[in-house]
């Protein structure tokens, strides 16, 4: 039977700690995504409804149940219970609705990401929907690399791919694979 002192059992607590102190690595690039992760908001809202302008007219209007700003080197704004947006045309009608379940809005480059359950309808009835969807501010574009469903005048056009103006009027479906007729189908 062996028995161990304060001594021996220090000295082995010791040899651990210094087994433990040695073992572990910094890895900068580990510990820069870290620090991204546990960033905090610098402002964060719920019930969001906001409207933005072009010469004193609305050109858009946002809804979201949640909202949260982060600066940086890449401010963003992150929604991540979901999203509405319409835009409006020159005369005050509404031409085309976007919702997702969360977007995320990139205010440097002014892309918005929209994710989950995306649905984009225009005025005359016609809706896009797809899991994943672009909209480039700046360019005016809408688009997306993903698959993408569209419903119109009783038919069903699906693709992988997709470009549109910001008001979902113009537009090209890439890659598409048929159309289904929603009168006549089984």
């Amino acid at each position: 039977m062996r028995l161990y002192t304060n001594r021996n059992i220090k000295s082995i607590a010791a040899l651990f700690g210094l087994a433990v102190l040695f073992s572990c690595k910094t890895n900068p690039v580990e510990m820069e995504a870290l620090s991204k992760e546990l960033d905090e908001p610098t402002i964060s809202t719920t019930e969001i409804e906001w409207f933005y302008t072009k010469n004193g007219k609305a050109s858009f209007k946002l809804n979201s149940p949640e909202m949260f700003r982060f600066d940086g080197e890449e401010a963003y704004l992150e929604f991540p219970n979901g999203i509405g947006l319409e835009s409006y045309e020159t005369e005050g009608e509404k031409d085309a609705y976007l919702s997702a379940d969360y977007a995320i809005q990139h205010l440097k480059n002014k892309l918005i990401k929209a994710k989950g359950n995306v649905l984009l309808e225009n005025v005359k009835g016609e809706k896009l929907e797809t899991e994943y969807l672009i909209w480039d501010e700046a360019k005016e574009l809408i688009y997306t690399e993903e698959f993408v469903k569209i419903t119109k005048n009783g038919q069903v056009i699906t693709g992988e791919g997709f470009e549109s103006d910001i008001y979902f009027s113009e537009y090209t479906l890439k890659k598409s694979r048929g159309i289904i007729n929603l009168d006549h189908a089984e």
